[in-house]
């Protein structure tokens, strides 16, 4: 898992920092203008998506009629479809991707989110070791190889930042004005699954708790539009688990993280609903239907003109040994030789004799 987010976080600490930068030094806004800009880079993921999805409402009907034939021959069932998969050039699983694709952005995410002193105010390891080293000795504790380390040290440095007097100033400077609340919440904590936090409601509750709805919501509604949502399928499971999870995620990370995945699931509503209406599942499979259609069509044409053009060649071949066969046309050849060898007879002065050709 450590891998995965330090792989990821490294690219995305980059893309983090540029949104930072352009709010203004507004680290909430920066993770807004960030889930965007995720989300628009997997824009032709997402197209593609819909479109698998278009593919797979037409090969229902096949895959149905397939079922119903072979439904007491299990390993026939299977041939038969992958027979179709590769005649159609489908792959059902493709339609997963943009999902699954999401979760190792979003350990990234979690990776900037838990190293903020790397990743935005972009400060060396060994710099990062060295002030962990000064809040040790002033007798703070720090759990070994945790992922808290630096969200731990932003408040040291910010209650106590006279004892940082040995690291630049303009890093102490800038962990000072850094502001991680949305709405007065702190977006470095973890949400607790309590209603009481530090004498108050648990406002943490909430981020976690909108993510699960906007995504159920989101789910429904990709049912509802999806001519194949009552197929089932590897796509569907992924439909139904991400809620699930999305809460789960949402109480096991850092609550910028939850932040990040509940905007993450609105731009997803959005967009499913752009995609409705502008690259409708239902149109775009009577408009492939078609398109498929008319390629077989095509193909079939070719094919015709091939058996055509082959007979019109056997005919050719056939008239020719016809024409040999035919004893004039023997005859004539017979007199056409033995004219060519009285001719070269005379040439090199040799007797020609007609009862050689008989």
């Amino acid at each position: 898992m450590q891998f995965i987010m330090t792989v990821f976080g490294w690219p995305l600490g980059f893309i983090m920092l540029g949104c930072y930068m352009l709010t203004g030094n507004n680290y909430a806004l920066a993770i807004t203008v960030f889930t965007i800009v995720t989300k628009l880079a997997l824009l032709p993921l997402s197209i593609k998506q819909q479109k698998e999805q278009a593919k797979m409402a037409i090969f229902q009907p096949k895959l149905k009629r397939i079922q119903e034939k072979y439904s007491n021959n299990k390993e026939r069932y299977n041939e038969e479809i992958q027979k179709l998969y590769t005649e159609e050039g489908y792959n059902p699983m493709s339609g997963c991707l943009p999902s699954l694709i999401q979760f190792p952005i979003l350990f990234g995410v979690i990776d900037v989110v838990y190293k903020p002193i790397y990743h935005i105010f972009r400060v060396s390891n060994s710099v990062i070791k060295e002030m962990v080293a000064i809040a040790e000795a002033a007798g703070h504790t720090f759990q070994q190889n945790s992922y808290y380390t630096q969200i731990n040290l932003l408040k040291i440095v910010k209650d106590q930042p006279e004892i940082f007097s040995s690291i630049d100033p303009e890093i102490i400077e800038k962990i000072i004005d850094f502001d991680m609340t949305l709405f007065g919440l702190d977006l470095g904590v973890v949400p607790q699954f309590t209603l009481t936090y530090e004498g108050g409601f648990n406002w943490y509750l909430i981020l976690p708790i909108l993510c699960g709805i906007f995504q159920l919501a989101m789910t429904f509604y990709m049912q509802k539009s999806n001519p194949t949502s009552q197929q089932g399928g590897a796509m569907n499971i992924m439909l139904y688990m991400m809620p699930l999870m999305s809460v789960y995620i949402g109480f096991i990370v850092p609550a910028a993280a939850g932040f990040y995945w509940t905007l993450s699931a609105v731009v997803q509503a959005i967009q499913s609903i752009c995609f409705s209406k502008f690259l409708n599942p239902t149109k775009m499979a009577e408009k492939l239907e078609a398109e498929m259609e008319a390629e077989k069509e095509a193909k079939r044409a070719k094919r015709a003109e091939a058996r055509e053009r082959l007979k019109e060649l056997q005919k050719e071949k056939n008239a020719k040994y016809a024409q040999n066969d035919d004893p004039s046309v023997k005859e004539l050849n017979k007199k056409k030789l033995a004219e060519a060898r009285k001719r070269a007879a005379e040439k090199y002065g040799e007797t020609y004799d007609e009862n050689d050709d008989r």
